[in-house]
């Protein structure tokens, strides 16, 4: 990869800006200039200001600096985070991305913990045992419940591994979890984690019969995907509210038809095939 100097270079000149621009009151101009040419390295409070004065945020300054695209790091934790559905043949192919990684960073922790949860999610998708799957994924749990803080990266593995759990542990999870997200506000990418969260508990909530509480959750789960205009998500749920209130003595036809209609409009056919096997089984 290119230096931070060059790369700093490379937008600014981009940008039409001046080495006085962007080093006034930070670096002397042959500082910045040293700087630029990867002669000198500077500390992180001047890089910030640096890159507030390009305009940039830190992660589109080190998607450019890896030649406009995410690192293998990056990549492993953007597809962890978009996962929907557990789809088996997805699954493999960013956990054998987990495993080339860690042959070179082995001391990864973020990514063990990813494999290992994308272990259990692929065994479980194969036998249908949660018991099995549940001591995959045990050393995720032990690790993430001693935290007294959690972050992003920690919320979104917590999510993912609920389904191990029996519905009163899912529920104080849920709670645990809300906690953390609450002090996340609007941060970037929290309002999906929240959707995430919801629909996987609506989901448990529908295996264990509870569909008067499932439907609260999609009801929330809906609202979060209305404000964040996410309507691939939005559509599982309009299916998921069908059935739902078809289970209520209500009239769920209509949503059911709602967000397959969507989903065709959307062109997200292997999505499909899962949300009309969910349909099947409910």
């Amino acid at each position: 990869m290119k230096g931070y100097g060059e790369i700093t270079k490379q937008i600014r000149n981009g940008k039409g800006y001046t080495q006085k621009h962007v080093s006034d009151n930070l670096l002397t101009q042959g500082a910045f200039s040293k700087f630029e040419n990867n002669n000198t390295d500077i500390n992180f409070a001047t890089m910030r200001e640096i890159i507030n004065r390009l305009g940039i945020t830190f992660e589109e300054f080190f998607y450019i600096q890896n030649d406009y695209q995410y690192s293998k790091r990056d990549d492993i934790i953007t597809q962890f985070y978009r996962l929907t559905y557990n789809d088996e043949a997805v699954l493999r192919v960013l956990l054998d991305k987990c495993k080339q990684y860690l042959k070179e960073f082995k001391e990864d922790q973020q990514v063990v913990h990813i494999s290992i949860i994308l272990d259990g999610l692929i065994f479980l998708a194969k036998t249908g045992d949660f018991e099995l799957a549940k001591k995959t994924v045990e050393p995720v749990w032990r690790d993430l419940s001693k935290r007294n803080q959690l972050y992003i990266a920690d919320l979104y593995m917590l999510n993912a591994i609920l389904f191990f759990f029996p519905l009163p542990t899912v529920l104080q999870i849920k709670q645990f979890a809300l906690r953390h997200i609450a002090l996340y506000g609007n941060f970037r990418h929290v309002s999906r984690l929240q959707i995430n969260i919801s629909m996987n508990i609506a989901l448990l909530l529908m295996k264990d019969n509870k569909y008067s509480k499932a439907h609260r959750e999609i009801l929330n789960a809906i609202f979060l995907c209305k404000k964040e205009h996410d309507f691939i998500l939005l559509s599982i749920c309009y299916v998921r509210k069908g059935i739902c209130l078809n289970h209520l003595s209500q009239s769920g036809e209509k949503w059911i038809r709602k967000g397959v209609n969507m989903l065709m409009t959307l062109e997200q056919f292997s999505l499909l095939e899962m949300v009309e096997e969910e349909i099947k089984q409910y």
